[in-house]
């Protein structure tokens, strides 16, 4: 589907479902439950979100790479939004997002589905001949300075009036002059 369509439907169907929930309960007790799934939302967050931030410190720690507590700790920041947001269909996508096995099986489906695009590399921390999937990137020995550099011409000079390094002071000693003058250190 479409995601522009459905952010153009969501507030639509939100409505509706406030009008039906209204008319069986009240007004008021829809109001409250919009409330209440707010506040269940921002300690929820807290609670769960804090949690997970502690096991992706700890995978980290380990030298493990903390995709997966980091994938849960995104899913319940995105829970959290949700329940905070006023409606009834986000509250239910908030609260099943905080329920661990649909978080797991969201992470399986999602990892298959970038996988499988062949848009998706892991690159692990091994030196040479580590293992890991895709290409590797390009790693500099150790001592190597690596720079991009672009020339540029001084402003108002022609490509030929541009200065040369045998007309510096800091030409090596003792290297005579292209036009065969001694050399004159400064």
């Amino acid at each position: 589907m479409n995601p522009l369509l459905l952010i153009l439907l969501l507030p639509i169907a939100e409505i509706a479902v406030f009008i039906e929930v209204g008319d069986w309960i009240g007004a008021w007790p829809t109001v409250g439950l919009v409330v209440l799934s707010a506040v269940l939302g921002s300690v929820l967050v807290r609670r769960q979100g804090l949690t997970a931030m502690k096991r992706a410190q700890e995978a980290a720690e380990r030298g493990e790479f903390p995709v997966g507590a980091v994938f849960e700790g995104f899913c319940i920041v995105v829970a959290g939004v949700l329940l905070i947001i006023p409606g009834f269909l986000t509250d239910v996508v908030g609260l099943l997002l905080f329920v661990p096995p649909v978080r797991n099986a969201l992470g399986r489906w999602l990892f298959e589905r970038l996988r499988g695009s062949g848009s998706f590399h892991v690159w692990t921390g091994a030196g040479a001949g580590g293992m890991g999937t895709g290409p590797q990137p390009h790693r500099p020995q150790p001592g190597t300075i690596e720079v991009d550099y672009r020339e540029v011409e001084p402003e108002g000079a022609e490509p030929d009036d541009a200065p040369r390094l045998t007309e510096s002071r800091w030409r090596p000693p003792g290297s005579s002059h292209p036009n065969g003058r001694p050399d004159d250190h400064r």
